[in-house]
């Protein structure tokens, strides 16, 4: 259950909303023991992983304050405590007043997945995560926003035995648009090889 903006979020009335990324997600989602939700938004990515496994640990970076606003009323709305997920109202990244994305993978255990939407800073997250996703049992969702950064988080993936794929973006989006600025918007997922 959320509470959207019509106006400016039919793809996601009309369960459409990134909607390319469903079957990397079921999959590569199963039987996970935790999440990463970075740039969270409104919570979409975090109640799914919510839903599907009471146990799971689930952090959600959001520092828009609004945003991270959105996703608390989420969870509400949708019966989750507020203890079970933690949000995280500080970017992710190696700058500073930002948290290390290895700051947050080290303490947790077993099988997890990251979702990465940070509007450009993808490979900054990437980075801040040293050398913990080396030998993580982990998935990544990463949304690209330019081809370069895009060549380069699959660059920087591969180095550490991900495959990755890109998802193509579905052809509704031309008929009902996102709304958008970003000319170069699609998401890359990776896999370990060593977890197939």
């Amino acid at each position: 259950m959320l509470d959207l903006n019509l106006h400016s979020q039919t793809q996601m009335m009309l369960g459409l909303w990134e909607r390319e990324t469903y079957a990397f997600v079921q999959a590569a989602g199963a039987n996970v023991q935790w999440l990463l939700d970075i740039g969270a938004g409104s919570g979409e990515m975090t109640l799914y992983f919510l839903r599907q496994a009471n146990s799971i640990k689930a952090i959600a970076a959001e520092p828009d304050p609004a945003e991270a606003d959105a996703l608390r009323r989420h969870l509400q709305l949708n019966g989750f405590s507020k203890d079970s997920c933690e949000i995280i109202n500080s970017p992710v990244g190696r700058g500073e007043g930002m948290v290390p994305l290895a700051d947050l993978v080290r303490p947790l255990q077993g099988r997890g997945f990251i979702k990465i939407d940070v509007d450009g800073a993808e490979m900054e997250v990437l980075e801040s995560a040293a050398n913990l996703l080396d030998q993580a049992d982990v998935a990544l969702l990463i949304e690209t926003h330019s081809y370069q950064l895009e060549a380069a988080c699959m660059a920087w993936l591969l180095e550490r035995n991900y495959r990755t794929s890109i998802i193509k973006n579905a052809w509704w989006r031309r008929i009902v648009p996102d709304g958008r600025v970003i000319a170069h918007n699609r998401w890359l997922s990776a896999v370990r090889e060593t977890t197939r």
